[in-house]
Parts: structure tokens; C-alpha cells; sequence
């Protein structure tokens, strides 16, 4: 890092952005440089400095375009630091969800689309980021799985839950060999494909959402696997459609494709966590 660089950071500011080509047409030509600015009520969640919303881009030959846009406007003072001395190191929480999930995708683990990203870096510690990611064409499971049980019959219901469980061990599995962990793994977090599950109740596609706190840990992967494992038995609970059986056979799959080792012993460390979370929610 020149000297020169880091005063031009620290008085005037930089900025960075990536635009995913494939979504490019449908974006505004300015919108970097609006994007801080986009109002959006549609399933608006905002607080502390930053926000969640939905925006639909409308591109020419009508076109349509749905992203999700996460932005953080106020960050804490430690991240703006380190941005200022090292704009490269992905300390805002849109470049560092954006690493995360093409880590992720890298894996095998199927992640949304990320259509734009960007960092603004200073003047004078200041530090903004944004993360556009495609709306995905379905909902979470925990919501679907009832409907389901209500529209199908028990056999075909059944059938279709076995490949959602053999499906999502994959993913968790996936993940966990490589020693990366996704810190929180609730059923809300996958979502299912409902346009190619109308077409075929045969093709269940999952994808992997909200990867912002994902992370690698080496030395410590069992107790990053039971909370992420306790976290999905936890949010298992009480879901209509959901019975115990499933839980029983997601773990057969996914002890298999992980390769444990003493899982007999894993899955009480499981157990447990989930009961603290189940106690804790309670309380």
C-alpha cells in the first residue's frame, strides 16, 4: 500500500463495484452510483445502519429483474479502520457475504446469484457496501413443507420429502468436509424450487441462503457442526409435515456423505444443542 494511495483513501475516498454481465442490461447505467439511495418498501427490514429490501429492475424486451439489495450505511469503527489501511481485505458485511458465497459455490453448495456488489471506502473512515443477490423462484422450506403435506397425497408427500432430506444432508455435508460452516443453518434457510416442483414433484433443487456469517474452522469443526446441526433439528421442530423420521434420515445421509467418525457420539453433542436452543427460545 503506497502512502499516496492511503491519504487519496482517507480524504477523498475510493470506491469498487462488480456487476454480474448476465444481469448487467437490466441494471440502471448509474446504478452504482445510486444504489445507496434506491428506495424500496417491498418486504422492507431495516435497522442499525443498514437494510433489506426487494427491488425489481425492469430491462429492455421486457425483461424482469428481482434482487434482493442488502446495504449497510453505518459500520463500526474497527471494520472502517481496517478498510481504510487494507480497502482489499472484504471488511464490509456486502464484500464479505459476496466471498462467502462464491466459496461456497465452489464447494458444490448452490447459493443465489450474486447480481452486483460494491465497497465505499472513506473519506475519513467512512465505509458503506451493498450486496444485490437474485430472488430465488421458490420459498423456505419450513413454509412449503405444510403446504405440501396438505396438496399431496401421503405417499407422493413422503416420496418427495426423502429427496428434499437426501438433498439438504448433501449440501450440510458438503459444506462440513471442507471444514465450512454456515453458523446458521435453520430450515428457513433452504429454499426449495417451486417452479420446477410443479413441473416435476421429482425435481427438488434447494438453495443455500443468508451465507453472511459463514466460516472456516479447522480445529474446531465438531462444535461448529453441533450448532449447525442443532440449529436444523431445533428449527425442525413443530413444522407441520415434519416428522421425526426425517430428522433420522438426514442423519443417515449425512454421517455417510461426511465421512464422521464416532457418530453415535455426535449426534448426542447434536442432541444437546438443540435442546439448549429449544430452552432458550423458551425462556
Amino acid at each position: 500500500m503506497s502512502l499516496r494511495a492511503f491519504w487519496e483513501r482517507l480524504i477523498r475516498g475510493s470506491r469498487w463495484s462488480w456487476v454480474d454481465d448476465r444481469y448487467r442490461e437490466a441494471l440502471p447505467a448509474d446504478f452504482d452510483a445510486s444504489v445507496m439511495t434506491i428506495v424500496s418498501r417491498d418486504r422492507l427490514h431495516a435497522k442499525q445502519g443498514r437494510s433489506t429490501a426487494r427491488v425489481v429492475f425492469h430491462a429492455p424486451e421486457g425483461r424482469r429483474v428481482s434482487v434482493y439489495l442488502k446495504r449497510h450505511f453505518r459500520l463500526p469503527w474497527p471494520a472502517r479502520l481496517a478498510a481504510t489501511f487494507n480497502p482489499a481485505g472484504r471488511h464490509s458485511p456486502g464484500a464479505a457475504e459476496w466471498a462467502h458465497l462464491e466459496r461456497a459455490r465452489a464447494l458444490g453448495v448452490p447459493v443465489p446469484d450474486v447480481v452486483a456488489v460494491g465497497e465505499r471506502v472513506g473519506p475519513w473512515g467512512a465505509l458503506q457496501s451493498y450486496l444485490a443477490v437474485a430472488e430465488l423462484p421458490g420459498r423456505e422450506l419450513n413454509e412449503v413443507l405444510p403446504d405440501l403435506e396438505r396438496s399431496l397425497d401421503p405417499e407422493s408427500f413422503a416420496a418427495m420429502k426423502r429427496r428434499i432430506v437426501r438433498e439438504m444432508a448433501r449440501i450440510a455435508a458438503t459444506m462440513h468436509r471442507a471444514r465450512v460452516f454456515h453458523k446458521d443453518l435453520y430450515l428457513c434457510h433452504f429454499f426449495v424450487n417451486l417452479e420446477k416442483l410443479a413441473r416435476d414433484p421429482r425435481d427438488v433443487e434447494l438453495t443455500l441462503i443468508d451465507l453472511h456469517r459463514l466460516r472456516e474452522h479447522r480445529l474446531t469443526a465438531d462444535r461448529w457442526r453441533w450448532k449447525d446441526l442443532g440449529q436444523l433439528l431445533f428449527s425442525m421442530e413443530g413444522v407441520a409435515g415434519v416428522a421425526p423420521r426425517d430428522a433420522l434420515r438426514f442423519w443417515k445421509h449425512y454421517r455417510k456423505a461426511a465421512g464422521l467418525h464416532r457418530p453415535e457420539w455426535q449426534a448426542t453433542m447434536i442432541r444437546l444443542k438443540a435442546a439448549r436452543y429449544a430452552a432458550h427460545n423458551q425462556g
